[in-house]
């Protein structure tokens, strides 16, 4: 069995901008409701992840700067629980990024964990950081532009 959470966004910034705040673990307990992310987004890297509630591990999976992360934690095995966690960045015509977060879990524990999957689907969870990398993206990009229109 597998589950997949998916959630979309668009943010008025290129996929570089964005990618510099999305990859800025040490910052994520400023703006996300991820309380923090310990490590790098290098490919194999190991990373300490806080949700509200619980501490995991995880590993950077797929790194390809201003389009893609993904990390992945696992329980004991694959086969018994597996989560990867996806973003992708596409620019779009108006140079504007839309954001594709997703997260598949599978496993033979996947359905005891069914119902907290789809709580964090929703306002407390992807949805949620997906608005908060929103603002904090887009005020950046936004005291940089002003610098430059003064200059």
């Amino acid at each position: 069995m597998s589950i997949v959470l998916a959630t979309t966004i668009d943010i008025a910034a290129t996929p570089e901008e964005v990618w510099e705040v999305l990859s800025d673990f040490s910052a994520y307990g400023e703006w996300s409701n991820f309380s923090r992310i310990d490590g790098a987004p290098e490919l194999g890297s190991a990373l300490k992840m806080r949700m509200p509630g619980f501490w995991f591990s995880s590993t950077v999976t797929a790194v390809t700067a201003g389009h893609e992360l993904q990390w992945s934690a696992k329980i004991l095995t694959a086969g018994l629980f597996l989560g990867e966690h996806n973003f992708t960045l596409e620019r779009q015509a108006d140079g504007t990024t839309r954001l594709h977060n997703t997260e598949t879990f599978s496993g033979s524990l996947t359905r005891p964990f069914e119902g907290f999957f789809a709580k964090n689907h929703n306002e407390g969870g992807y949805a949620a950081f997906n608005q908060a990398l929103k603002r904090r993206v887009e005020a950046r990009a936004a005291r940089t532009l002003v610098p430059a229109l003064a200059a």
